[in-house]
């Protein structure tokens, strides 16, 4: 048991030095204005009164771990293939979780100031910087990761390409961290486990709209960190099933991470020498853009055709410009408005763009 739970601590030590680079991939790329949001009123209702069903059975026999290596898993939407639900089923709340958490957001949220000096209030521990236990904004947030429905755009924020608005994903995962935390300094207590499956439902959330990149990234941190506190309280508790559900969660997080990166870096069209787009991979943005199972994957391989259609060969524009004219009549509402980007793109924003 002990020997196990090393590995999968040191398992995830790789991963999350890999979740840094990843992270750094997706920022450096953008221009130095991306992610402003917009400033908006701030949000003073109160999340809708919500229920949350108890997690499904588990059932060892029927558990099948997902190998993400085997040829298969080449079709799979970089999603969990473990039903979450084992775990941590969402709240049927009527709420939009976004509308609290978009205060936070950098640089001009309504309460952008107060979340700064929340973050300014963390302690490092072994798993990561964490709020105290009794901090307010823990329990605020308690009411809104049990909620049905997190959707920033576009009711919150329009899509605009490298400068989409994201919500202040620092707190965000601070949030999810600092719960699980709170569990670790409890685990007998019958609360402990109700915050590691909310961590994993507040990551979910995040990860429910399928928009950007970063924000899937973060999301899939905070339900790693939820099930890893799962596995931990189990393993106390020698809960068996518990415990392989959790495992089986936790060793899904690398292969999405992997897949993430890999994608972030085989779809830019720029690099350090400038644009080096061959028509190898335009023919696979184009393929991403038009049918990927991803929708994050699907906005992005687009910003990458706004950049052809400015940058390529004359054959390459051509090609970049109808297969954006082509994509305009998708009824997704955002992947339309990030055509409608792609389209009225320009030279002289792209020549900010590396700036």
């Amino acid at each position: 048991m002990n020997r196990t739970r090393t590995l999968v601590l040191a398992a995830l030590a790789v991963v999350v030095a890999l979740a840094a680079t990843l992270v750094w991939r997706l920022v450096e790329r953008r221009p130095a204005a991306a992610h402003a949001a917009a400033s908006l009123p701030r949000f003073t209702g109160t999340a809708p009164a919500a229920h949350v069903p108890a997690p499904k059975p588990i059932v060892i026999a029927e558990l099948k771990p997902p190998c993400w290596g085997c040829p298969e898993a080449a079709t799979w939407p970089v999603r969990y293939q473990t039903d979450l639900d084992l775990l941590a089923p969402l709240g049927d709340g009527a709420g939009n979780a976004a509308l609290w958490l978009k205060d936070f957001s950098k640089p001009s949220g309504a309460r952008l100031a107060e979340g700064e000096a929340e973050m300014a209030r963390r302690t490092e521990r072994p798993d990561g910087s964490v709020l105290p236990p009794d901090d307010p904004l823990l329990k605020e947030a308690e009411p809104w990761a049990d909620q049905a429905t997190m959707q920033f755009y576009p009711g919150v924020w329009k899509m605009t390409g490298f400068s989409t608005p994201i919500p202040n994903l620092l707190v965000a995962i601070t949030i999810a961290r600092s719960w699980v935390g709170r569990a670790r300094l409890h685990p007998d207590a019958p609360e402990s486990l109700e915050d590691c499956r909310r961590a994993i439902r507040w990551g979910r959330l995040l990860r429910q709209e399928d928009v950007t990149l970063i924000q899937d990234l973060i999301g899939n941190a905070c339900i790693r960190s939820g099930a890893q506190g799962i596995y931990e309280i189990a393993a106390r508790r020698g809960d068996a099933p518990l415990m392989l559900a959790a495992a089986m969660a936790l060793g899904e997080h690398a292969p999405q991470r992997f897949r993430m990166a890999e994608f972030a870096t085989k779809m830019s069209v720029f690099g350090k020498d400038g644009f080096h787009a061959t028509d190898d991979l335009l023919s696979e943005i184009l393929k991403v853009s038009k049918s990927d199972p991803n929708r994050r994957f699907r906005l992005e391989a687009i910003t990458q055709l706004a950049l052809v259609r400015l940058s390529g060969s004359r054959s390459q524009r051509r090609t970049a410009a109808s297969a954006l004219d082509e994509l305009a009549a998708t009824p997704d509402a955002v992947v339309a408005a990030q055509v409608r980007w792609a389209l009225q793109y320009d030279s002289r924003e792209l020549s900010q763009l590396f700036k």
